[in-house]
């Protein structure tokens, strides 16, 4: 059947890249190129998961030609990353895989108030055994309490883990979203935030307000930027991975002037009742390579 959505208008350097690839796929950043997407007719976005994504991924990307680049792990100097967003609650339904890096991107809080989410939540984050957790926060964590509480877990601004050099960027409006937006630095590994970039897998149809691209035009012109000093200095200055969530049917896999963007979002579409997606998991290069791999 036809997807119910329409595509997301991404601009013609954009590329679609089909997270349901099978496990183990090696991409390697910024070069990685799916120059056959448009020429295919390839028109339709990607959940993770299901067999009609599955087979929309090998039609589409002609993926049956890289088998003979599958590899276990990226290389030898990798590291894990585990990440889920928008889980409202339900965090405890989700099974975590192992991994060195566990990133939550916000929307933890279900109700309201936090006295009743953040402990549990607090609990389980805790318990997970990973060696570095960090949490963004999003719309529905906007009290101070998830700040002081999640401590050094708490994600804003940059951090350095292991040679790999990450950015966080929490949910704001008006002037302080701009004013964090504009303090991207450049060559980033990771970039974590709430909201996608506007027009990136940021498609809100089954909102009970409007159907509209509704990612933020700061984190846009942001990285628009950034790509632009990278095409007039041939250097690598764009992120390498873009994680966020916020928009729950925008769930899926972007590429586009070097940089991968991944909606890990978990919740189902439109208002959270459950989680419907599983933990995404990535293994990020430590030698300098650029080289990322969407393992599940």
């Amino acid at each position: 059947p036809s997807h119910p959505l329409p595509l997301p208008r991404h601009g013609q350097h954009g590329k679609l890249i089909s997270p349901a690839a099978p496990s183990g796929w090696s991409l390697r950043l910024p070069h990685v190129k799916f120059e056959r997407l448009e020429r295919h007719g390839a028109r339709r976005r990607v959940e993770y998961g299901g067999p009609i994504c599955c087979a929309l991924a090998v039609r589409s990307l002609r993926l049956r030609r890289l088998r003979r680049r599958r590899r276990s792990r990226v290389s030898c100097d990798a590291l894990r990353v585990v990440a889920v967003s928008d889980t409202h609650g339900f965090h405890r339904r989700l099974q975590v895989p192992t991994g060195d890096i566990f990133i939550h991107c916000g929307d933890a809080q279900q109700g309201r108030s936090p006295s009743r989410d953040l402990p549990d939540f607090l609990s389980w984050f805790r318990s997970l055994p990973f060696r570095h957790k960090f949490f963004v926060r999003g719309n529905h964590d906007t009290t101070r309490e998830w700040k002081d509480r999640l401590g050094a877990h708490f994600l804003r601004g940059p951090r350095s883990v292991e040679d790999l050099k990450i950015f966080g960027v929490p949910y704001q409006q008006g002037f302080m979203a701009a004013a964090y937006s504009m303090q991207i630095p450049q060559g980033l590994d990771l970039l974590v935030s709430h909201e996608p970039p506007h027009k990136i897998l940021d498609f809100a149809s089954a909102s009970s307000l409007r159907a509209d691209h509704i990612g933020s035009r700061e984190l846009k012109s942001a990285l628009g930027r950034l790509s632009h000093k990278s095409r007039q200095t041939k250097r690598r200055l764009s992120p390498r991975v873009h994680l966020f969530g916020h928009v729950h049917e925008g769930r899926g896999a972007w590429e586009q002037d070097g940089t991968l963007f991944l909606n890990v979002a978990n919740a189902n579409p439109g208002m959270a009742r459950t989680l419907q997606h599983p933990c995404v998991v990535l293994d990020l290069a430590t030698d300098g390579s650029g080289e990322a791999q969407l393992v599940s």
